[in-house]
């Protein structure tokens, strides 16, 4: 019988980890990596596609700097790459041992790891895109099936394919309570992203600024809480050791 997954627990423990000195630490990392990568980003388009906005559209970058578009552009793939690393050292540390960031198993087998998780994301991205043109429905079901495929490849150093049934055997008897709580985080994300965003009404630079920050924390909330509920539903199905072809695959 399929643990239940208690919703409420996964959300607390998810704030608690937050609350940690290596939570902070992870997030102001990844709040400061986001703001980079919408200088980078704002910097780029407006070399881009400044000259041909009408002048009112002249503020359409407010944290543009006067870079070339090649620099933009490099910084902005460095910011991504930096912020898939973290995200990995994230995961690891929200499991356990947040308090001493990052350990040598927060970054054991970094380029493996990394590999497979894009082709995993890949993977997962491509079946939920083509499940929503059919229906919406069948989007949602295998969004949520797939939820923990990452972090079986992060965590459990899985493969690909084991990556995707270890993720669809732990969500099994709790798909319905999943999805209720993936709504609660994005209605927290939502609002809070929200309130911070009002502040470009004000100053454009600052609620932009403000805005990429607040998506940082919001995106390590996202992971303590997806973890604690990983917890919750993997220490009842306790995985089997990874095999050598595993890894390979």
């Amino acid at each position: 019988m399929s643990p239940t997954l208690r919703i409420g627990t996964a959300l607390t423990d998810g704030i608690d980890r937050l609350n940690t000195r290596g939570g902070l630490t992870l997030a102001l990392v990844i709040a400061a990596l986001q703001v980079v990568m919408q200088v980078a980003l704002n910097s780029l388009f407006d070399d881009l596609l400044a000259p041909s906005l009408p002048p009112e559209a002249a503020s359409a970058y407010p944290l543009a700097l006067p870079l070339p578009a090649s620099v933009s552009g490099v910084v902005a793939l460095l910011a991504l790459a930096v912020t898939f690393v973290v995200t990995i050292v994230a995961m690891r540390a929200v499991y356990a041992d947040i308090d001493e960031v990052p350990t040598a198993e927060h970054t054991r087998r970094l380029g493996r790891t990394a590999l497979v998780l894009i082709v995993v994301s890949v993977i997962t991205t491509v079946a939920i895109t083509v499940g929503f043109v059919f229906l919406v429905f069948p989007g949602i079901f295998l969004m949520v099936c797939l939820i923990f495929a990452q972090l079986a490849v992060v965590i459990e150093d899985r493969g690909v394919v084991a990556s995707l049934k270890r993720s669809w055997s732990l969500t099994a008897g709790n798909r319905i309570r999943l999805f209720v709580l993936g709504v609660v985080v994005v209605i927290v994300g939502s609002v809070v992203g929200g309130a911070f965003g009002l502040l470009g009404i004000v100053s454009p630079v600052v609620g932009n600024i403000l805005s990429a920050a607040v998506t940082g924390f919001v995106s390590l909330f996202s992971i303590a809480v997806l973890v604690s509920a990983y917890r919750q539903l993997a220490d009842a199905d306790p995985a089997e050791p990874v095999s050598h072809a595993d890894l390979a695959g």
